[in-house]
């Protein structure tokens, strides 16, 4: 038993590290994409002079965390780590071993709330810092160590605010309390019954509250942004059907899998669209969350100045991260502005991992090189013009005029048109179809022209150059027939993936087709 906290301690580490490379493995990965330490002085003069030190501590922490399975182990460490000290600092003081196991319930409690990404690693950063303060005041002599302890206290609270000592000192005090007002637990007897008690104790309830606050949503959700960074797109698609709720981030992610996986135009109501033309993208509405994610969809339009739009606005909200900062350096080489680029390749130097990154892009500037991106044409002759950041449907209009062989653009604005149930509009915008290989017709295309003969009658309709198959026709009578029966669960299992279905049962615009 003399070893007891070493097993807790490398059982506790050893299990923090396995969540952290599984269920919580968004966690670190989260707060490393947030979070960017730079090796500079005036990086460290930025702190020295804000006097916020803890937060340049806990940027050097975070940054271990871009190696996967290494920074997963240093994060379980970190959690792990008040434990031991804990059991430390009561034996120093007290003469006596924490065999109650009190000192495992701030890890514990750390363990609860790392669950989230809206914890900050900060918090266990401070906790660490003070405790390793008190760990080598314990080693003191006699009186010296409570003499110097109340001035240790004052100065760590004066630089760190007094969250941190306090909550760290009454870490270190109920545990050394119970080893010293109850002495009889020490008796070999009672030992190891008493610690394999509490142990479990302490591991039931850790379990429990781990399982009942684990956000399953923001794991999915964190994991389909890592795999659209990494375009895995099935991966994307996985995690979004996993997903309950509805969630604006899941349909903008699966609908942008959906088109890189070549089907959009087959399956957009393979799913219920029921967010409508709010999950093709994201408006602007200063959203601080949302600002991160927005470039996306832009970048691969091709329409690169809103896309730097949205890339500067994150660094706004958010300040200098590495994914920020890479892909302003990004598409500022493919707009042809170096020397904008080099601002940012500089900055990214002076971290540790992103180093050779920026070097690599450095060398792409100084050899006049460009970043492979497919962009809009560009016109020298074009007169300014803002883009519409609340509604995209303008935005994929003018891309479809300026690039006829953009097919992202041609099949977001038929899915936008779709969606909005602007059918006029749709059938007026299908000629663009022309310029791709669809095999077969799209089906859902095929609903919609269908509609619209419904609307506009006929002869209008076949002035058109396309055509509605027996297939679909066929499809239609039976849907209709179901439709005039009310048999609307029948017509769910049969009919669902259809536009007719999304048009009269799902459509947050109504059951009318607009004419706007």
């Amino acid at each position: 038993m003399k070893y007891i906290h070493w097993i807790f301690f490398i059982l506790m580490t050893s299990i923090f590290a396995g969540l952290f490379m599984d269920v919580l493995s968004h966690i670190p990965l989260y707060h490393e994409q947030h979070h960017l330490f730079l090796f500079s002085k005036e990086y460290l003069a930025k702190y020295l002079d804000t006097g916020d030190l803890l937060t340049y501590l806990t940027n050097f922490c975070i940054q271990f965390f871009y190696i996967p399975y290494a920074g997963s182990i240093f994060f379980a460490l970190l959690l792990s780590l008040p434990y031991l000290l804990n059991v430390f600092i009561c034996r120093h003081i007290t003469k006596r071993t924490d065999y109650l196991q009190l000192s495992l319930l701030p890890s514990l409690y750390l363990l609860i709330q790392y669950e989230s990404i809206d914890y900050p690693v900060r918090h266990v950063v401070g906790l660490l810092f003070c405790l390793w303060i008190y760990f080598f005041l314990s080693f003191l002599k006699g009186k010296q160590k409570y003499i110097v302890f109340l001035p240790a206290f004052l100065l760590l609270g004066y630089g760190l605010g007094w969250t941190y000592p306090l909550l760290s000192f009454l870490g270190v005090l109920v545990p050394s309390l119970s080893a010293f007002l109850f002495p009889e637990i020490q008796r070999k007897k009672y030992l190891f019954i008493g610690t394999l008690l509490m142990g479990t104790v302490y591991l039931t309830g850790t379990f429990y509250f781990f399982v009942h606050t684990y956000n399953m949503r923001e794991h999915l959700l964190l994991q389909a942004d890592k795999e659209v960074k990494n375009q895995h797109w099935e991966k994307v698609m996985a995690y979004c059907k996993r997903y309950r709720g509805e969630n604006q981030l899941v349909s903008y992610f699966y609908n942008m899998a959906l088109q890189h996986s070549g089907r959009m135009a087959y399956d957009l109501f393979l799913t219920p669209q029921r967010m409508g033309v709010q999950g093709l993208y994201l408006p602007w509405k200063s959203d601080s969350r949302q600002s991160e994610y927005g470039h996306y969809i832009y970048e691969q339009l091709g329409y690169l100045n809103e896309a730097h739009r949205w890339a500067f606005e994150a660094l706004v909200v958010t300040g200098e991260t590495a994914p920020i900062l890479d892909n302003l350096i990004r598409y500022n080489i493919a707009n042809g502005r170096p020397a904008v680029a080099m601002r940012f390749v500089r900055v990214l130097e002076q971290s540790l991992f992103y180093r050779k990154k920026a070097q690599e892009y450095e060398k792409i500037i100084q050899e006049k090189g460009s970043i492979e991106l497919k962009a809009l044409p560009h016109d020298e002759k074009e007169k300014i013009r803002f883009a519409n950041v609340l509604n995209i449907g303008p935005e994929l209009t003018y891309i479809c005029d300026r690039d006829s062989s953009n097919q992202m653009a041609f099949e977001y604005l038929m899915s936008h048109l779709l969606l909005s149930n602007k059918i006029p509009r749709f059938v007026e915008n299908l000629n663009r179809i022309q310029a791709f290989s669809y095999t077969p017709f799209p089906p859902i295309y095929e609903e919609a022209l269908l509609t619209y003969r419904l609307e506009v009658g006929e002869e209008i309709c076949n002035q058109l150059p396309f055509s509605i198959s027996q297939e679909t026709e066929r499809r239609f009578q039976q849907y209709h027939s179901l439709y005039q029966k009310g048999q609307q669960e029948e017509l769910k299992r049969q009919f669902a993936n259809t536009y007719w279905y999304y048009l009269h049962f799902i459509s947050p615009y109504g059951n009318k087709i607009s004419t706007n």
